[in-house]
């Protein structure tokens, strides 16, 4: 159909466009109608040449390749850059170190020695042992191609040469397969790589293989497998899982990845990238992913993201206390207290309650446990003392007690009272108490 609207407007006889035609042709696997447009040119000239011994070297047959490059040369055609590397290639294919001794003093004589895919060429048509560095930058090649055919080519040589296969090299060729979509011998490699070989860049490139085909599932059981042996997932593993839930169509598994995402990001302190990476997820952030950045904000003391966290939190869950909760703690960091005062008071009006701190401790066969500030507790008086003494210690020792926590506005006298009776600090004490001496 190409070829016809390309005869009916008159731009079958443009030069490139049939230089076009031939290449397209070829690389549909329709050889005989390529060279059927190449005899009735009329006007071809090297560029038209190469496209036809290039279609021939694609198709490996190396020997049509290099007789039309001899009667290239015949017509008076001298080649360029780019018919060296397809001859190099073809020659290369045959295998025949005299035709390869022919070909580099024909490309010395037309000072195309110095171009650099041309040296290359030249190289892997020569008698120039190629190494696992050489090995890994083909396979590497082919898979940014999906080229499965000369992938497994380049793959059967280097296990025929008894090259060397280190861990790179065996993880690239694991990759080229993946990518090229033969996921059985992907796995069949990794299966048999003993276990103390596999490091995460060998659980990756499996990861990501089966991501990018739209497995998704298969690729988060093999992550949960990652993690049972022991494998320390790194940033590209995140990536590889995330990925493979975005093409899977995986949006609870997507969402539950990018909410660990968030909190990792935020609790180490980068809030804005946190929030760019939420405004760049494909499915819709859930309140896992919000709540982690709102808890972000509460940790680093962002006020104003906070707030665009908690808005969305209050419309996806506006019944959880939990995020109010944390938003009012996060107003007295900047001393908003009226936007506390405010937020308070919209609970209230929606009959929301903050659920009591309550912490626990095992002594013996019972758990005992404890609200902040307990006067109802039967062991208050001898915890109470404890806590008191404690905290003179403490203090005698240099200790300051972190003060941002109260998040009450009152005197810094009363804060520190409110600090000593916090539930986890009673229920320590009630430890310290009941346990023997040293």
């Amino acid at each position: 159909m190409v070829h016809c609207d390309a005869i009916r407007t008159g731009f079958d006889l443009d030069v490139h466009v049939e230089a076009g035609l031939v290449d397209m042709y070829a690389k549909c696997g329709a050889m005989n109608e390529g060279r059927k447009v190449f005899d009735e040119m009329s006007n071809g000239d090297v560029v038209c040449w190469t496209a036809m011994i290039t279609a021939y070297e694609q198709a490996e047959r190396a020997e049509s390749a290099l007789n039309l490059f001899y009667k290239m040369q015949q017509e008076g055609f001298s080649m360029d850059s780019i018919t060296a590397v397809t001859v190099a290639s073809a020659v290369c294919q045959l295998g025949d170190t005299k035709k390869a001794l022919s070909v580099h003093g024909y490309v010395i004589l037309s000072d195309l020695v110095w171009d650099v895919c041309v040296g290359n060429s030249i190289s892997h048509a020569s008698d120039v042992k190629p190494n696992p560095v050489t090995a890994l930058v083909m396979v590497s090649a082919c898979a940014f191609l999906c080229s499965k055919n000369l992938g497994k080519k380049i793959h059967d040589f280097i296990v025929t040469s008894d090259m060397e296969i280190n861990l790179m090299l065996h993880k690239a060729i694991m990759d080229m397969y993946a990518k090229c979509g033969d996921l059985g011998t992907c796995l069949e490699m990794f299966n048999r790589t003993p276990s103390i070989e596999l490091n995460a860049s060998s659980w990756n490139a499996l990861i990501s293989g089966y991501g990018m085909h739209g497995l998704g599932r298969e690729a988060l059981e093999i992550f949960t497998r990652m993690k049972e042996e022991g494998v320390e997932p790194n940033h590209i593993t995140f990536i590889s899982v995330l990925s493979a839930c975005s093409h899977a169509g995986l949006i609870d598994e997507e969402a539950k990845h990018y909410a660990c995402m968030v909190d990792m990001l935020g609790r180490a302190g980068c809030l804005h990238e946190t929030y760019e990476l939420i405004k760049e997820m494909p499915s819709q952030p859930n309140d896992a992913v919000w709540g982690a950045l709102l808890l972000a904000c509460r940790i680093h003391g962002y006020t104003d993201l906070g707030k665009v966290a908690a808005n969305k939190l209050f419309h996806l869950e506006p019944e959880h206390t939990g995020y109010y909760v944390l938003m009012s703690n996060i107003y007295p960091e900047s001393s908003k207290w009226q936007e506390v005062g405010k937020l308070r008071q919209y609970m209230k009006n929606k009959g929301l309650r903050k659920p009591a701190a309550f912490s626990v401790i095992e002594f013996g066969d019972e758990v005992y446990g404890f609200h902040t500030a307990d006067q109802l507790n039967p062991f208050r008086r001898d915890v109470y003392r404890k806590v008191e003494a404690l905290a003179e210690e403490m203090k005698m020792a240099g200790y300051m007690p972190d003060r941002s926590c109260v998040l009450l506005d009152v005197e810094e006298e009363d804060k520190d009272q409110i600090l000593n009776y916090h539930c986890e600090k009673l229920a320590v004490a009630f430890g310290l108490v009941k346990i023997e001496p040293g």
